[in-house]
């Protein structure tokens, strides 16, 4: 089976980064919602005492911030290697040295 050669990058995973980046960004946004108390969602599923949450929690909308930030990074990303003239100073010269 072919390799797929390192200047072009493989679908499957820009769609992977894609669709897990957006997962995040909407997961965040719901706990984002929770965490201020505009969202209130009712209990489905409890181990022991089942009482709904009241109130908002920082603790939530903290973590919602960094989910969605990390989902966006995610997804706004660009992997691989510029080309051309760059503006950094770090470019290899072309005799190699």
């Amino acid at each position: 089976m072919p390799r797929p050669s390192p200047a072009r990058p493989v679908r499957w995973r820009r769609g992977a980064r894609n669709a897990g980046g957006t997962l995040l960004i909407l997961l965040g946004l719901l706990w984002i919602l929770q965490g201020a108390d505009v969202v209130r969602i009712d209990p489905i599923l409890c181990v022991a005492d089942c009482r709904p949450i009241t109130g908002g929690s920082p603790g939530w909308l903290a973590i919602g911030v960094a989910a969605a930030l990390a989902g966006a990074l995610l997804v706004g990303v660009r992997r691989g290697r510029r080309r051309g003239g760059g503006e950094s100073g770090l470019e290899r010269p072309v005799d190699g040295r």
